[in-house]
Order: C-alpha cells, then structure tokens, then sequence
C-alpha cells in the first residue's frame, strides 16, 4: 500500500521543552508511551519522528514463547526495519563434506517474525509499508489504495477502519491485532528507540541517571545519557531502547470461526398481550422457540408472527446500493437475508424465529423501535406461501407493479424486437427497487416516489424506437406524444386512460418535486385527490392505475396473436 506523507519535523509523544532534565531524561517515553503500550483502541505498529532535537522510531514483531522469553532479557530490538524476509542458511554438519542449505520462511530459525514490511528496492520504485499477508488474510481485510486503509465490514457491509498507513506511521484496531494474537498464539513486541539532543551539561545531570535498565512484567527499557561530540550546538544526548511484549490471550477470543467474540444474541419482540392487556414480549432465540418437531414445549412458536410499522422499511430504501427490499425479502448484499410479509397496507410482519435465526445483532435492534402489538393476520399472500407451499403473485400495489414492469420490459423485447422502455443507467439502477407506497406521510418521501414513476414511465420511454414505429413528428413533440400517436396507430383501447396517467404523473413531479410548489401544484393535487395527510394512498392509487395500464399493454402487445 503506497502511503501518503507527513511531516516528520515534530515528536508525537514529547510535552517537554527541549532545554528542560525531563526531555533528556525522556519520562513522557519511559513513564507514559511504554505503560499505555497495548491498552488503547489504536495501537502504533510503526512511527518515525525526526527533528532537530530528536529522532523517535517505533517498529513490531511477533515472538513464539521461547523468543519473547529471551526477548525480555535483552536491550536490543529483536527485529530490525526490513528484516524477516524469506532467505536461506549454509552450514557444514559434523561428519557430513557437504553443505547444509535450508530455506527459512522469515529469514532465520529463531521464532522472531516481522508484522509489518518496510518494503524497498534500492530507490528502483518508491519504498513502502505493507502489514503482513497472514494478518490481512486472517481478517479479510479490503485494501483502500485511495486512502490508505485497510478494512473490514460489519454485518451490514459498513466498513470498519482496522489499520491506517502513512509515511512514517503505521496504526492498527488494538481488537483485531488481539484477536491475531489469540488464533497465532504468537507475542507482539512492540520496539523503540528514542534519540534526543540537550543543551544541559552532562554534569547537571544526576549520575545515577546516566544509565538505567528497568525490566518489568512483559516490559523492559535501557535509557543511556552521555556527552554529545557529534551535534553542534547540544551539550548532552540520551538514547532509550525500549520493548513491550503482549501475550497472546485465549484462542477463544481468535475472533473467527469456530470462535466468536461472544455468543449470538437475540432480541425479544412483543408477541402479544397478556389477560391484563399489557404487552407481552419473547426472545427470537430460535433455540429457545417451539417448532414442528417438538423443541421447547410451552414456548411461541418459531412461526409465530411478529408486527411491525412499515417506517421500519424506511432505512432499507434509503440505501438501495446495500440493502434490496423486494416481494416478501429483505437483502443485504451477500451478507443476510430475511423472509417478510410486505404484502400487508399498514404493516410488515416477520416470523419470530426468522428475526433472531436471519438478522443481525444490530438490525434486531433496529426492528424493535417500530415493534408493535399484532394487529390481525399475516397476509393472504405469505400464509398461502409459507403454509400451503403455493406459488402466488403479491397484491401489494407496489409489489405488483414492479412485477409488471419488469414482465412488460422482458416480453415487449421478446415479440416486438425493440425495448419499450429503456434501461436505466447506473444512477438509476436502483429506481425499481425503490419503488414503494410511502412508508411515511412526508412530502420529500411523496415526491420521491412521484419522480421515480415518472422517471421510469415517461422518462425511459424509447423515444427513438417509437419514432421509427409512428413517425415523423414535429421536433418539439415530446416522449408521452410520441407514445399516444404509436398506441393510437396500433389502436391501443386503453390509450386514453394511460395517456392521461403519463401526463398527470408528468404535471404532478413538474409542479412538484421539479420546481418551487405553487397554485399550479395545489390544481394537480386537487385534481388527483392527494390528501396531505394521506400522501401514501395516492401513490398507492397511481401505483395501482399504473401496473393495470402495463398489465393491458402486456397482453395487448405481447401476447395477444
């Protein structure tokens, strides 16, 4: 990963000033750096400072039992920049004339390897830092060229930033780099070395702190101060060789199959009412549901339906690149799917045991703010579905006029050779799926919806094949005026009625949603009854007028001989 640069003019961790004992002495590295070493969310792999005053350089390792044990016992890194890669050994074995050569996959035989890679090549191409293969591939983790990171994705495929690289800093989640740990069994060493320049003279300094070695649980630090003859201007250097060894934690805590951060967790749901009248809730744990094979007696059912407001679908439109909202499931991605009844006008209604067995943690959570008390049956249209195993198309008036438009967009192409309407772009790639009854009384959702139809009833029209089909037209005539003259040449029945449907759509998203709303907005309105306290059931009506007029299209054009 190639990284970005900073300047490497400042100290990250000093808060002295460079003429005062604590500097040279370097208390913020020794008493604050090492001590929060492995305890905060981002943990440093890798960071360069240099200035005039100082040069401070962190770099990591990881260490089997045996190399963090002698690790521990000495000053030095373990590991240096650049080292661990792939390489062989030569040796002479008593009794034996030839020589030994052996491969060694991180450069030696002595249990040290690197986590990160200063990668270089002789000022050939630029030089950069790459985390190690192993710990990418152990995490999955997506590699972000544009901005340096490296990533993972929740349940829902939102990205989770896990390590950020620049020139001279290398940060990684302290969760993932335990979790590592804990699958590896391997040791992280986390290595200093801390340079800085004084102007107070060596004899001002106390001679019990010229050198000092402390050794510690998993922690250990050499500090060395002497005469400076090599700066100009400095009187006094101190150097600090530092190292922090985390231990591995429990495999348990490995973070991938067949161990989990924690166990699944399940949200309840009110299922009911008790004999008081309050509601009554139960945990989606399918595990602890009754089912058709005799698990849980006592308990409600895994098939027991659980009610919902339809807002509760609002986020899921709202993001038609991740999640897809379609007749009777809800996806996201390739990560989850669940089986819902959308067939319902008021509500929608998921099975108890498909609410914890199906969706996430998080999005449980999400369900339960719109949870209400059931509120009659689950549609004609999932029962006839899920329980008589019956292949049924949905009565919805959104539902069914996605299906129609598709069904009209397939088999107009198929008996008359052109595209009746043409495929979106990949702006708009998302329009049919979000078609919807409004899930809420807002205007922005109304006029949404508005432009959505009107965009893929009038806007899609194939203009250009309808003129070839009914033309020659007047430059100025428009798609829905090309489409009435082809209709009343093929002597469409309907044509009057879905003519008007196309211009009242066009009226109402033109005095609408495309400009500022006035009396020219309130005559459309008014003409189309929309009730500003009921904006849902007019896009209801016109998603209603509009898959009949496919419908008759369809079997006009498409099927009839």
């Amino acid at each position: 990963m190639a990284p970005r640069s900073r300047g490497l003019d400042q100290t990250p961790m000093t808060k002295f000033k460079p003429d005062t004992l604590e500097f040279l002495l370097q208390t913020d590295v020794t008493e604050a750096l090492l001590r929060e070493t492995g305890s905060k969310q981002w943990q440093p792999l890798y960071r360069h400072s240099e200035g005039p005053e100082h040069r401070f350089t962190m770099w990591c390792a990881l260490l089997d039992g045996e190399a963090a044990e002698n690790a521990i016992e000495r000053d030095s890194w373990d590991l240096s920049i650049g080292h661990g890669k792939p390489g062989f050994s030569e040796s002479w074995p008593k009794g034996r004339k030839e020589k030994e050569i052996i491969y060694h996959r991180f450069g030696d035989t002595s249990g040290i390897r690197p986590l990160l890679h200063r990668r270089s090549f002789s000022g050939a191409f630029p030089q950069y830092l790459e985390l190690d293969e192993e710990f990418r591939h152990y995490h999955d983790l997506a590699e972000d060229k544009t901005r340096d990171r490296l990533l993972t994705f929740d349940a829902s495929g939102r990205e989770i930033e896990v390590v950020r690289i620049t020139s001279n800093e290398v940060t990684a989640q302290l969760k993932f780099l335990r979790q590592f740990q804990a699958g590896t069994e391997l040791h992280l060493a986390i290595l200093l070395d801390s340079v800085r320049y004084s102007t107070i003279p060596l004899k001002n300094v106390p001679s019990e702190e010229c050198t000092r070695v402390e050794v510690g649980t998993g922690a250990r630090w050499r500090r060395d101060i002497a005469q400076c003859k090599f700066k100009q201007g400095y009187e006094t250097f101190s150097r600090v060789l530092g190292k922090v060894i985390l231990p591995p934690t429990d495999r348990a805590k490995a973070g991938i199959w067949p161990f989990v951060d924690e166990a699944r967790r399940s949200v309840s749901f009110v299922i009911g009412i008790d004999q008081e009248g309050n509601e009554f809730e139960h945990t989606s744990d399918p595990d602890e549901l009754d089912n058709y094979f005799g698990a849980n007696p006592g308990a409600p059912h895994y098939l027991t339906p659980v009610f919902f407001r339809r807002e509760v679908l609002a986020k899921y439109f709202g993001e038609p690149h991740r999640y897809e909202v379609s007749d009777g499931r809800l996806t996201c991605l390739n990560l989850w799917s669940c089986q819902i009844d959308n067939d319902l006008q008021s509500y929608v209604v998921v099975f108890l045991g498909d609410l914890g067995r199906d969706l996430p943690y998080e999005e449980q959570l999400h369900w339960r703010q719109y949870n209400v008390v059931p509120d009659g049956e689950i549609s004609e249209t999932n029962f006839r579905r899920s329980f008589l195993a019956q292949f049924v198309n949905a009565e919805a008036a959104d539902l069914t006029f996605r299906q129609e438009y598709t069904d009209i967009c397939a088999t107009w192409v198929n008996r008359q050779g052109w595209p009746l309407f043409l495929p979106p772009s990949s702006g708009d790639s998302h329009l049919l799926d979000t078609i919807r009854i409004p899930v809420t009384n807002s205007q922005s959702e109304f006029d949404e919806q508005v432009g959505c139809l009107a965009k893929l009833l009038v806007d899609f029209l194939n203009e250009k094949a309808i003129s070839e089909c009914a033309g020659p037209f007047e430059p100025e005539a428009k798609g829905i005026t090309k489409f009435d003259r082809f209709l009343e040449q093929t002597q469409f029945p309907e044509r009057t009625s879905l003519i008007q449907l196309l211009r009242d759509l066009q009226d109402l998203r033109s005095a609408g949603s495309a400009h500022r709303k006035g009396s020219r907005y309130e005559k459309i309105t008014g003409k189309l009854g929309v009730n500003e306290a009921q904006k849902a059931d007019a896009i209801r009506r016109l998603l209603s007028q509009a898959a009949a007029g496919l419908r008759v299209l369809r079997r006009h054009y498409c099927e009839e001989g």
